[in-house]
């Protein structure tokens, strides 16, 4: 006899059928049910009767955590949970999760990612040429390689951590700001912010979104930036002001942008940001490879079950 499934588990996600059925296949031993669709309604219908509510990138409306009738367990699928009520949860009792760190491998990769894409202009000719245009310029106006640049992080938890990694095999000289102080093992420079800012010619994002982390970067942040500069986020989107940000683009006070987060999010087709040459948009696929997709799955699934048979879930997973 087959042991009885946990749950049921409430994936507050509208996955297709192939996705649905990877993601099981990590989360042996969990009865999943996905939502049919984003829209809070089907969220409300498959979290009613689940002692377990798993949010991903939409996060966990108000309304449907109030009228949860079971839950005992959020778990945020990543590491970001300020598309959680935790309000709500604590009057409610109810215990809330996250895997920290456990996508930082795939985010730091896409950051490095992103600094070539947008240095190299590569957005630009790879459209050119699928379009048949085989233009090959001396040299490519603006363009810039990584290797040498001096790159500012904002921010320095295990995402942070890992793209300075990175960006010493190509020769960077890296510092980083964070507001609970310096690091230690690190080759990167500990600066404050005003010297991040007004020096380095990339800065990069990589601070949860809190009411302190909220609009970080705005109007007097981005005066202060070079005008060669390239600013990148795979944070959230609400640590950039996006009015003063499009504003800055479009007069050049900075060289440009590239961004996997956005302040609404799906970003409206209307959003001048989608408009501007010198932004390179990705839309919030930071943890979207397979590779993280299993880690992620086995370590919120691990959890999961520890709760479930009482063995208790490692504090540093426990938000609320």
């Amino acid at each position: 006899m087959s042991a009885e499934l946990i749950g049921p588990v409430a994936v507050l996600d509208a996955m297709p059928q192939d996705m649905q059925d990877k993601v099981r296949g990590y989360a042996q031993g969990l009865d999943l049910r996905f939502a049919e669709s984003f829209a809070e309604e089907d969220f409300a219908k498959v979290a009613k009767g689940a002692p377990y509510i798993v949010p991903r990138g939409r996060g966990l409306p108000a309304q449907v955590l109030r009228n949860a009738d079971t839950v005992k367990l959020v778990h945020q699928w990543g590491t970001g949970y300020d598309k959680i009520p935790l309000d709500i949860a604590r009057e409610k009792g109810v215990t809330v999760a996250r895997s920290p760190g456990v996508n930082a491998p795939t985010i730091a990769d896409l950051t490095i990612g992103m600094m070539i894409a947008a240095l190299r202009r590569i957005p630009l000719h790879y459209n050119n040429t699928r379009a048949g245009k085989w233009i090959v310029p001396d040299i490519v106006p603006g363009a810039r390689d990584l290797s040498s640049q001096k790159v500012g992080l904002l921010g320095f938890g295990a995402i942070g951590q890992l793209v300075a990694k990175r960006l010493t095999g190509f020769d960077c000289e890296v510092l980083y700001y964070r507001r609970s102080g310096e690091v230690e093992d690190t080759s990167a420079r500990y600066a404050d912010r005003d010297e991040i800012l007004s020096t380095c010619d990339i800065v990069s994002l990589h601070m949860p979104l809190t009411e302190a982390s909220r609009r970080t970067i705005g109007a007097a942040e981005l005066d202060q930036m070079k005008d060669e500069a390239l600013l990148v986020n795979t944070g959230r989107g609400g640590l950039i002001d996006e009015a003063a940000l499009i504003d800055a683009l479009t007069h050049r006070r900075i060289a440009g942008a590239a961004l996997d987060v956005f302040t609404e999010e799906p970003i409206k087709p209307d959003n001048p940001l989608l408009r501007l040459d010198n932004v390179l948009p990705l839309p919030h696929i930071g943890g979207h490879s397979e590779d993280n997709l299993k880690r992620m799955v086995n370590h919120w699934a691990s959890n999961i079950r520890a709760f479930h048979e009482g063995r208790g879930i490692d504090e540093s997973c426990i938000v609320a």
